[in-house]
């Protein structure tokens, strides 16, 4: 979803489960390089597999995954090697969950197209 505001134009990235935005991208920046992260985060596939279970979506908010997986994500759920994980502002609650994650020695930029 793209808004154009003020001469600003920005790519929306909501939660598939529920009304809720994951990230704003500025348009023109990297897609993980800027912007308000909030909820934006990377998991293991194994975690993301069982959130895919009630139904294939691309992007999911903390709660509505840790509801399709049937409890809190934990910091051992995380990819310690996606950059994602350890940069930009993260909400209070994905804070919490991500608590004690250790980043890896070598971190993965990770892209994709919307």
């Amino acid at each position: 979803m793209r808004h154009r505001r003020h001469g600003i134009c920005a790519t929306i990235i909501p939660c598939a489960d529920r009304d809720a935005t994951l990230t704003v991208r500025p348009e023109g920046l990297a897609l993980f390089g800027g912007g308000a992260d909030g909820d934006w985060f990377m998991v293991k596939d194994s975690v993301w597999r069982r959130g895919q279970r009630a139904g294939k979506c691309r992007f999911l908010c903390v709660g509505c995954l840790e509801n399709r997986i049937g409890r809190k994500l934990k910091a051992d759920d995380f990819r310690r090697s996606a950059k994602v994980n350890f940069v930009g502002q993260k909400s209070a609650k994905l804070r919490r969950r991500m608590r004690g994650l250790k980043p890896a020695k070598r971190l993965v930029e990770t892209t994709f197209r919307l």
